[in-house]
């Protein structure tokens, strides 16, 4: 959890913020604990987005895909069905339970027991996995809303933002290693939305010589180093 976890220090600045997601991403569900903190600041109300890696990655037509073989599509057809029934609040509060049940716990998010387990996490009915899961169209939802998000802002992996509405710019990033404190949250959010907002700033990286601290990583790292 945020360093600072005690009653939020609420901002009188609310400004829209799109956030486009793939579950299995440990970066990006840094990035998303950071926003999340944000929103319970008041300082941004979170929309979500849907965006797959496996299929951006993916050699050939999208209709070709398998979303039975996909390690996140069960997980992004459920986000997407809450979404659409629950809202915006509720989908979120989905994606941050598959979190924490894949990447501190350690769970299969691709697999039904898990997912139904999450949505309970975020008070809501485990039932939403199997219509999402037992329906071919939440699929084909998550593909248009994919390539959608590709179209219209070259973004090229998750985390990305969009600030501002439909209209608004839209960036991949930031990549954050570590949750900040609210004050330093703030403080990265004016930031990131000036240079967004900047018409002439297209990119700005660097190498990433640490990895965020979680267990998911640990037992990535410690696979790596067995061979």
């Amino acid at each position: 959890m945020p360093r600072n976890a005690g009653p939020a220090r609420r901002t009188d600045v609310t400004e829209l913020l799109e956030f486009s997601f793939d579950p299995r991403c440990p970066w990006c569900y840094q990035t998303s604990r950071w926003a999340l903190r944000l929103e319970a600041l008041g300082t941004v109300r979170l929309t979500w987005s849907l965006f797959c890696l496996e299929l951006n990655n993916f050699q050939g037509e999208h209709e070709a895909f398998d979303p039975d073989a996909s390690r996140s599509a069960p997980s992004l057809r459920t986000s997407f069905v809450v979404r659409e029934d629950e809202g915006q609040e509720a989908c979120g509060r989905f994606y941050a339970a598959i979190g924490r049940r894949y990447f501190f716990e350690l769970e299969d998010l691709s697999q039904r027991a898990v997912i139904r387990a999450a949505l309970i996490d975020a008070g809501l009915d485990p039932a939403l996995c199997d219509r999402a899961l037992d329906d071919r169209s939440t699929w084909d939802s998550v593909v248009q809303e994919h390539e959608r998000l590709d179209d219209e802002t070259g973004a090229f992996g998750v985390p990305s933002l969009r600030v501002g509405g439909d209209d608004g710019p839209c960036m991949f990033g930031p990549v954050i290693k570590e949750v900040p404190s609210d004050e330093e949250a703030i403080e990265l959010f004016k930031h990131v939305r000036w240079l967004m907002q900047n018409a002439n700033f297209y990119e700005l990286k660097s190498g990433r010589p640490e990895y965020p601290d979680l267990p998911y990583i640990k037992r990535a790292l410690a696979k790596r180093a067995a061979g």
